[in-house]
């Protein structure tokens, strides 16, 4: 099966999409798994424009614990042997690029240049106005992590939280999280140029997604409806399994490891 993997790889056009599967191996467990910090705090609170704002009003230092949680599994992260191997596919011709629902940002650190991030990237900030935005450092997080740590009054807390996240230099509004929540559009932007890659591709690899979570799980089945080959890697079954050409039942790591030895 692999020798027949490889030979559409070969033949490039090729896309993947990526799920929080592909990071687990990078020490980040998928929101909603076992680990996840879904189990511990309730996405309809923290994961939703008034959940949020109902808790920086009347419930900072949950808040606060939150972010430092949420925040300090993502920086120590690095990028895995699957994120380095497809910007290899990339950096030789057979990839056309990357759509990930991950916001981690590993996709980018491990050399990939085409990629569209449909749920944002934790380290962008937005202006909710003008969609003005800037990206944040990896080291400016990691401080703001550890300042935030020492604030111990809700007042001090808030303040900080709002310095951290800046103005809009030209609308004056207070930045957002370039992470996209529960109840949000998805960036247009980012969804067009995914459908760009798409519409170009003969093969869809899928790695580490259940095909679950609306709306991103439309896309293998787009690719599906142009009769794109598609490849599904994850160790669960999920949706796609009934419109995939080849299934793999292993970590992407695995996966990659195997492929390169055919290509």
């Amino acid at each position: 099966m692999f020798k027949e993997v490889a030979k559409l790889i070969k033949e490039g056009s090729v896309v993947a999409f990526t799920g929080a599967g592909i990071s687990c191996e990078s020490g980040i467990p998928a929101f909603r798994g076992e680990d996840g910090l879904w189990k511990k705090y309730d996405p309809e609170i923290y994961a939703t424009v008034d959940g949020l704002v109902s808790l920086f009003k009347n419930d900072i230092k949950n808040l606060k614990n939150f972010i430092i949680e949420n925040f300090n599994i993502l920086i120590k992260a690095e990028p895995n042997f699957s994120h380095f191997a497809l910007s290899s596919l990339e950096e030789k011709g057979y990839l056309i690029g990357v759509i990930t629902q991950n916001i981690d940002n590993l996709h980018i650190e491990a050399g990939t240049k085409n990629i569209t991030e449909i749920h944002g990237n934790i380290y962008n900030f937005l202006c909710p106005k003008c969609w003005y935005s800037i990206k944040r450092k990896k080291e400016e997080v990691k401080e703001f992590i550890k300042n935030l740590s020492d604030c111990n009054k809700k007042i001090v807390i808030k303040k900080y939280i709002l310095e951290f996240l800046g103005r809009c230099p030209k609308c004056r509004i207070i930045l957002r999280s370039g992470v996209v929540l529960f109840g949000q559009e998805l960036p247009e932007r980012e969804l067009n140029r995914s459908y760009e890659f798409l519409d170009k591709a003969k093969t869809l690899i899928c790695i580490g997604t259940s095909g679950n979570v609306y709306p991103a799980a439309h896309i293998p089945f787009y690719a599906y409806d142009r009769k794109i080959k598609i490849i599904n890697v994850n160790i669960d079954s999920s949706s796609i399994d009934r419109i995939s050409d080849f299934i793999f039942r292993e970590k992407a790591s695995i996966f990659f490891k195997k492929l390169f030895s055919y290509l």
